[in-house]
This record gives structure tokens, sequence and C-alpha cells, in this order.
């Protein structure tokens, strides 16, 4: 799937527009689509100014996401049962059967270690229009254990501006592509000053408490198909690949959940998930 953009206001689509010609050659949302986008969000995300690695190089802790088989997104694992990923992820795709998720491979067409999903938290705040709180955490049908199986812990502590996290998946590694890519990439970007990120994306998207930003404008930054993979710093996840304006833009960087500030929600989140399993008792989802 892809990073997401769904601007509200239609006065921010009309002022946008001449940026947004500028851009087409480079995007990371369907922005020639961006007049619609009041009425159906356009999706995309992938990895651009990177390089190829493999699965065991990067730690085994990347996932992919297919819903019938198509893939959709990147997830990272978190616990033997437990991934973490986007909400937006899941948008209009409510079949919790028709979601699998697979460990272990470098290039989409391998065979990995395949889990079906047994239950998805969102939080109660995100919404398509906002991208706020774009966090979810997915509960697998039985353990994910095998071969070039890794995992991450959350972010212990709060980001900094110009500290260097690793992005990786198999999002599209040419804005012209219309699909993913099959091979693995990997690539380093920093992350950018949240009032300078604030103020570029002023006239189409509030940059939240829940959002940081990073990318090497023009250069280096996630795309379509990595949308819901993982930030990493130190063997952490720290960010999750949400949405931004083209693919390695000149101008706009991308924007990621920001999973330090979001930890609350998502140790909760998998509290339930593991009470839900155990049947102990039910509990609700917790409100973010």
């Amino acid at each position: 799937m892809a990073r997401i953009l769904a601007c509200c206001l239609v006065v921010g689509i009309l002022i946008l527009m001449d940026d947004i010609q500028a851009q087409k050659k480079n995007q990371t949302i369907d922005l020639a689509k961006l007049a619609k986008i009041l009425r159906r969000p356009s999706y995309q995300t992938r990895v651009i100014g990177g390089h190829v690695t493999t699965i065991d190089k990067l730690g085994g802790y990347l996932v992919a996401m297919r819903y019938y088989n198509n893939f959709i997104c990147g997830g990272t694992l978190i616990r033997d049962l437990i991934v973490l990923t986007a909400a937006h992820c899941f948008e209009n795709r409510n079949v919790k059967e028709g979601w699998t998720v697979e460990g272990g491979i470098s290039r989409l067409t391998d065979s990995g270690v395949r889990r079906g999903v047994k239950d998805i938290i969102k939080s109660a705040e995100f919404r398509m229009t906002t991208m706020n709180m774009d966090v979810a955490v997915v509960l697998l049908s039985r353990p994910m254990v095998g071969k070039n199986i890794g995992f991450l812990t959350l972010c212990s502590t709060p980001l900094t501006t110009g500290k260097h996290l690793v992005v990786s998946g198999w999002g599209m590694t040419h804005p012209d592509n219309t699909g993913p890519d099959q091979l693995l990439r990997t690539v380093t970007v920093p992350v950018i000053e949240k009032r300078f990120c604030r103020n570029v994306y002023r006239l189409s998207a509030a940059i939240t408490d829940s959002m940081f930003c990073a990318s090497v404008l023009g250069k280096k930054d996630a795309c379509t198909y990595d949308s819901g993979g993982p930030l990493v710093y130190d063997r952490q996840v720290c960010g999750i690949v949400s949405f931004g304006i083209g693919c390695a833009s000149r101008r706009y960087p991308g924007v990621y959940t920001d999973v330090h500030y979001v930890k609350p929600f998502i140790e909760k989140g998998i509290k339930a998930l593991l009470t839900r399993r155990s049947g102990r008792t039910k509990i609700k989802a917790p409100k973010y």
C-alpha cells in the first residue's frame, strides 16, 4: 500500500496545484487525483535512494502484509505473535480472514513463514482525513518463528532532529512505477525539524504530535508500498511509514508515526490482544 495524504480543505488543494504540477514525476501519492481526495483518498509508499539488502542482514524484523494475496504494507515484528504497522493499511480492508503476514523473506516472491491474522487494534483517533495516530497492532494466528525471523523493541527515548534512522521495504524505487519492488531495499534518513515540516505541510496536512518527519530532500525517502514498515534506530522501531507528498520530494519530507509518542497505545493494545487470545476476559481496544 502507500503512504497517504488526505487533504481536508478545498482551498488547500487549490493553493497546492502549482506545486502539484511541478511534482508529477516525483510523487508518493497520486497528485493528479488530489482534487478528488475529499471523495476518495489516494494511496502510495516506497524506499528511494537506498540499496538492495536481505532479510537476514536486516535482522528479520520486517514482514510483508498481504490482503487476499495482494501485497499491501510492511510491518514490524515486536513479538512472535505481534506485528506493528500503520492503521491506514486496513482502510477498506476489514476482513481479518483476508490478511496474511509473511516473515523471513527478501523477495516478495520468496516463500517464508506465513501466518494468518487473528485480530487488529487501531487507534480510535485515527482518521484517513488527518492521518493522526496512524498506528495499528496486529495479533497473528500463531507465533512467527523460524529462519530469518527477528524482533525489534519499541523506541525507548524521544527522537531528536538529525538522528539517523533506517527505513526498509519493498516500496517503489521510481515514482513512475505502478507496483511494489520485488527486492528488499533499505535507506538511512535523518529526522527533520518538526517546525520546518509543519511549515511546508501547512496548507495540506497538520503535522501532529503523533508524527515526525524524515528524509534527505530530493534524494532519500520511503515511497509507495513502504507503508506500515519501520524506521529503526539501535534495534528499536522508532517510526512507522505513514504518508507524504511525492517520493524523495525536494520540498516535502516523508511523514512517520512517532512510536515513542504512541507507545502507551501500543502497549495497551498488545495487552488487550493477548488477553483476548487467552480467553480470560474481553477487553475493549484502548481509547487513544
